[in-house]
């Protein structure tokens, strides 16, 4: 797996190499006609975190005040995208950028963690970006789910009339933010397979180069990882920010806000380098909900690896979280409750989570505080959600958590190919295989869901399932029938993955060269063949590669 990146310092001179000839020529001659007709090919005058990124927003930064009013309006532009404050008042009666727009963003990226209104405006353009601005800065799904419904038929009279704008590079822009907007509000309040198909499509539209696209490919990935795949892949964002083109400080940050909840799916050092890197954005930027959200998503990376001495540093975050707005404040009780096992964190952490509409957080309170004390209210709605979101894989929801929670919610009565899916997911196949049973032996469930319950046992490949897989295809039922088929099934409960590595394996190549042909570490290979040799019953690849191919699955 590729390493990641050093944390950039997003302030630091980054050169112009990668900017068109004809840009970096007229700025050198300083013919400003010339140039502005060569940054009319780039840049709209609103989007600035384009394909050519901090590379031609410090050129706009350094342009001559007064020469031309577009380049007044790049150049304060490209100051909100580096928290120059001070500039952007100082350039206000000068430029033509509306400075009801620049003094409501300021005042919704500074302020406190407990506020909670809008500003006002009674021009529409102004109340869509303030909305769409605050609630990402209040971690508000919900309502920006709403949002992002209504905004479809919204574009500003200012696009119509500004002669700078061309208009097929925004509307390309529009179809991709569109899409990825829409993504995102469905992965953290909606339904996650909307959300990973909607990402996926976004990862073609716009242009070539788009900062979004990197985020709808790390996005579409990690919805992957909830909807419960194990797939293995490299995070595109923080290369993309790194890169002399990557996105301005504040454009950075918005990246990293788009995908923060997801990063602790992915089992890697990824959310503490987002972290990280957004509390440096934030403390530069003075941002205050920023600061907030990136410290505990900090302390969440240390508490899921198992760091000592965090309780202190999470009662200090508990503290500063106190009078939050409710989506600020369900994270830090969350990680309390994660850190102390307490039912009561997690119970309000998911009251909170409701209030504003962060369905993701929900699920995995209510999966906590059913492994805890399984309740039948709390079940039915952790079931109904999981049925309705497609989440199986949760965030910062241990393995054998999610095991107990299925056993749980099996305890209660629930039965749900939901339940099961979050089980195999959570590859504990002792608690799997028992709660699988019990959904067997349950004459009241309906019969799809034995028959999928004799299909799952099928997935968990233990030696154990499979002989108990063999008793049941000797009932003359439905479910002797499926378990018959799923008996003779050649996989053996071997994820693509898996026989994907083993096929590989078998043809000779070593665990490293595996490794450089499918882009993951000899160590990932080497547990996908340990895996792998476990379900097939081998001792050793060799014999696995056989038993693989004596099945008929190559």
């Amino acid at each position: 797996m590729t390493a990641l990146p050093e944390r950039p310092d997003l302030w630091a001179p980054v050169g112009n190499r990668e900017l068109p000839p004809a840009i970096v020529a007229a700025y050198e001659a300083r013919d400003w006609s010339l140039l502005r007709k060569a940054l009319s090919t780039v840049m709209d005058g609103a989007i600035t975190d384009g394909p050519l990124g901090r590379e031609l927003l410090q050129l706009m930064l350094s342009l001559p005040a007064g020469v031309d009013t577009v380049f007044d309006r790049y150049r304060v532009a490209a100051m909100l995208d580096h928290g120059d404050w001070d500039g952007v008042r100082a350039s206000l009666p000068t430029q033509s950028i509306e400075p009801l727009e620049i003094r409501g963003k300021q005042d919704i990226h500074t302020a406190p963690v407990e506020r909670s209104e809008i500003p006002a405006s009674e021009i529409a353009h102004h109340r869509f970006v303030f909305q769409l601005w605050e609630y990402y800065c209040r971690m508000a799904a919900g309502p920006l789910r709403r949002w992002v419904q209504r905004m479809f038929g919204h574009y500003p009279k200012p696009l119509w009339d500004r002669q700078d704008v061309p208009l097929g590079r925004h509307l390309r822009y529009r179809q991709l933010m569109d899409a990825l907007l829409m993504a995102d509000a469905e992965a953290f309040a909606g339904r996650l397979p909307l959300a990973h198909a909607l990402a996926t499509e976004a990862m073609t539209l716009g242009d070539e180069g788009e900062p979004m696209r990197s985020i709808a490919h790390d996005l579409s990935e990690l919805a992957r990882l909830g909807l419960g795949d194990r797939n293995e892949f490299e995070l595109h964002i923080p290369r993309r920010i790194c890169e002399p083109t990557g996105p301005s400080p504040l454009g950075s940050g918005e990246m990293l806000m788009y995908i923060l909840p997801m990063l602790p799916l992915k089992e890697d050092d990824g959310l503490r380098w987002a972290a990280d890197l957004l509390r440096d954005i934030a403390a530069r930027l003075a941002f205050p909900r920023w600061q907030l959200q990136a410290d505990y998503w900090r302390v969440a990376s240390e508490l899921r690896a198992g760091m000592p001495g965090k309780k202190t540093e999470l009662v200090a975050l508990l503290a500063r979280a106190r009078r939050a707005t409710p989506g600020l404040k369900a994270v830090p009780l969350y990680l309390q409750g994660y850190a102390e096992r307490r039912y009561d964190s997690f119970r309000d952490a998911e009251r909170l989570a409701r209030h504003s509409g962060n369905v993701w957080l929900q699920i995995s309170a209510m999966t906590w505080m059913t492994a805890i004390d399984p309740r039948p209210r709390i079940g039915m709605r952790l079931t109904q959600l999981l049925e309705a979101t497609g989440w199986r894989r949760l965030v910062l929801v241990p393995a054998e958590i999610a095991a107990e929670a299925a056993l749980g919610l099996t305890s209660l009565g629930e039965r749900s190919e939901a339940i099961l899916e979050m089980a195999l997911t959570a590859d504990r196949p002792n608690a799997t295989t028992e709660m699988i049973r019990r959904y067997i032996e349950d004459a009241n469930a309906p019969t799809s869901t034995r028959i999928a319950a004799v299909n799952a046992l099928g997935r968990v490949g233990t030696t154990h399932a499979r002989e108990i897989l063999a008793r049941l295809a000797h009932r003359r039922d439905d479910v002797g029938k499926a378990a018959a088929k799923t008996a003779e099934g050649p996989t053996y409960g071997l994820s693509e993955r898996e026989i994907e590595v083993l096929s590989l394996a078998a043809d000779g190549l070593t665990n490293k060269q595996i490794g450089d042909k499918l882009f993951l570490s000899p160590h990932t290979i080497a547990r996908h063949l340990a895996n792998a040799s476990a379900k097939l019953g081998a001792s050793n690849r060799a014999e696995a590669a056989v038993r693989l191919h004596r099945a008929g699955v190559d």
